[in-house]
């Protein structure tokens, strides 16, 4: 009965083996091989962003020195397939149309910026605010308070900028209640610069908001007032 049965199993093992064995084969070759190829895909990508890397900064550094040659490395390095020093060059490439004064084509490329979900959030984030600076005189003030009031929150890196310019969207908008109590947040938060502090400061106590005294300067009049939101806009663009 031992021998029937192992020479039973032996039948069943050369069956199946006749049968499947040159698929298994076949298959088992096919996923060697897209290994492989997998494995020297990274190695290529790794290989590539050296080179990009390089590239990238040598460009920058022929910026700094004025060489045209280093704009269109930076234009040639945006439209790569690359990530990271691709995303970089896309925005260095949108700040050379506001260079050139093609400010619509700036905004339409910082906003491809801000609207692709494969760029990492913080350069998304600083599309989006460079975006808001350039349209801010011609867009609509709800426009601009859905892009900024995300970004113009307690904590964020982005609240001192994104702050300044949702405030003066609410001045454009008529709610100097909300400028107000969002100048007052800035004007308290110790994280943001001493001068961008000073500034909401000064703006809270121009629209009414209730400035801690250690904090208060003299209040402006109006017309500074003014001055003082067209200076926070300019620095804020710088």
């Amino acid at each position: 009965m031992r021998e029937v049965d192992d020479a039973y199993r032996q039948d069943q093992l050369t069956g199946f083996w006749s049968r499947f064995g040159r698929p298994l084969l076949i298959i088992l070759g096919i996923a060697l091989i897209a290994f492989a190829g997998y494995l020297w895909w990274q190695e290529q990508k790794a290989a590539d962003a050296a080179v990009q890397a390089e590239e990238f900064d040598q460009a920058l550094k022929g910026l700094d020195l004025g060489n045209p040659q280093s704009i269109e490395t930076i234009e040639r390095l945006a439209g790569s397939d690359v990530r990271g020093y691709s995303d970089l060059s896309k925005l260095l490439a949108a700040g050379f149309l506001v260079e050139d004064g093609d400010i619509d084509g700036a905004i339409a490329a910082y906003s491809q910026i801000e609207n692709n979900p494969s760029i990492a959030q913080p350069l998304r984030d600083l599309a989006a605010i460079r975006a808001a600076q350039l349209g801010f005189d011609d867009a609509e003030p709800a426009e601009l308070t859905s892009r900024l009031a995300p970004l113009a929150q307690p904590g964020t890196p982005w609240f001192g900028v994104a702050g300044e310019l949702l405030a003066a969207a609410y001045l454009k908008e008529g709610e100097t209640d909300r400028a107000a109590e969002l100048y007052v947040a800035m004007a308290g938060d110790e994280d943001l610069p001493p001068t961008l502090r000073d500034r909401a400061s000064q703006m809270a106590a121009a629209y009414g908001g209730a400035v801690d005294d250690e904090l208060a300067l003299d209040e402006p009049t109006a017309p500074e007032a003014a001055n003082l939101t067209e200076t926070s806009a300019d620095e804020t663009a710088e």
